[in-house]
């Protein structure tokens, strides 16, 4: 028997969450027969790349179970923020065909990326169509009479929910922009690598977070205290993806192992190691200041960043970043068993294993 707030409770939950929203992707999309469509829906883990139903991983969806969390411990109705849940799903993959394409990734959730058979220019077009997708879902949220079947959540409040999620997908693109501009830098300070994920990746968590909330009707002190909480979770989410692309297992991440080291990709164990200014410092810099080679023994640079302490620190970063989440709730106010759920929420978004 699972206790309220428990780990146990929050993943009976995600499961229902993740059934509805699979539900409202699928209804969003549609089944068009055309490549497009048929790319939205491989990407999505749907079909293969010849049409053919697959059941493919999703991913834990944990933007749209965390919209949908907050929602229902605000006390709103869960089922009338689905199409929100959606569109912040959506989203997410439209970033993510257009982070392919820009950093050349030829492999997701362990399948070929569509670029890579579609082509770069149509697979851009894909996260175009996906991202517009999302804004067609948040249409989804207002009860209208040629829409009888549509949630209906009041127009301020889907109104509200589209400007948060506008604002949010704006700092996402910056976010891309800033680590794109990084590239061939090898000066890349703390303070800038957290303000790129703090759009890249954060704005996502914290927007899903403040967008549940806004459905379920909080007052707007519990609403910015769960966009805190989302933001802070978002944070300590890319701190743990940064150990795991240094020291990760390839059979866990799906990507080869070291691979942030092997493309040369500034993150924060790297830039701990390179500020720390030890013996191992000026050899990584070098590293780093050279082009990768293909088959490269990254072990001697993981070795490098290992010696100077970065893993720990980072690692530390993240439980701070989780600490904060939690005590942004409790500062907003929010009830002791919503703030156990959200607990289980970070552990199961941040604990990942290596």
């Amino acid at each position: 028997m699972s206790t309220p707030g428990d780990g146990t409770d929050l993943e009976a939950r995600a499961e229902r969450y993740r059934d509805a929203v699979q539900r409202e992707l699928r209804a969003v999309v549609g089944g068009e027969r055309d490549a497009l469509h048929a790319w939205l829906r491989y990407h999505l883990g749907w079909e293969d790349r010849e049409g053919r139903p697959v059941a493919a991983s999703p991913g834990k969806m944990l933007r749209p179970v965390a919209l949908l969390l907050a929602a229902d411990l605000a006390g709103g109705n869960v089922e009338a923020a689905v199409p929100a849940a959606a569109a912040v799903e959506l989203v997410h993959n439209f970033s993510l065909l257009h982070d392919d394409v820009e950093d050349g990734g030829e492999r997701r959730r362990g399948r070929a990326t569509v670029w890579t058979f579609a082509g770069r220019a149509q697979a851009i077009n894909t996260g175009d169509a996906m991202y517009t997708l999302a804004r067609l879902a948040l249409h989804r949220l207002v009860r209208t009479e040629d829409r009888l079947g549509d949630a209906g959540v009041p127009p301020e409040r889907a109104l509200a929910a589209a400007r948060e999620l506008d604002d949010a997908c704006m700092r996402l693109v910056r976010g891309q922009y800033l680590d794109i501009a990084f590239e061939g830098r090898v000066d890349v300070t703390l303070e800038e690598y957290l303000e790129m994920a703090a759009g890249k990746t954060a704005a996502m968590f914290a927007a899903a977070f403040a967008i549940g909330a806004l459905l379920g009707g909080a007052p707007a002190p519990l609403v910015e205290g769960y966009r805190d909480f989302g933001r802070h979770i978002g944070l300590a989410f890319q701190l743990v993806d940064d150990v795991l692309g240094v020291w990760g297992d390839p059979a866990v991440t799906g990507k080869p192992v070291g691979d942030d080291l092997l493309s040369r990709k500034m993150t924060v164990p790297v830039i701990l190691a390179l500020e720390a200014d030890g013996a191992d410092a000026a050899p990584l810099r070098r590293a780093y200041a050279l082009d990768p080679v293909a088959g490269e023994d990254v072990a001697p640079l993981r070795a490098l960043v290992e010696r100077s302490g970065a893993r720990a620190r980072t690692e530390a970063m993240a439980e701070a970043e989780e600490r904060a989440a939690l005590e942004a709730l409790r500062a907003a106010g929010a009830d002791p068993a919503a703030i156990a759920l959200c607990a289980a929420f970070a552990r199961s978004a941040v604990g990942r294993e290596s």
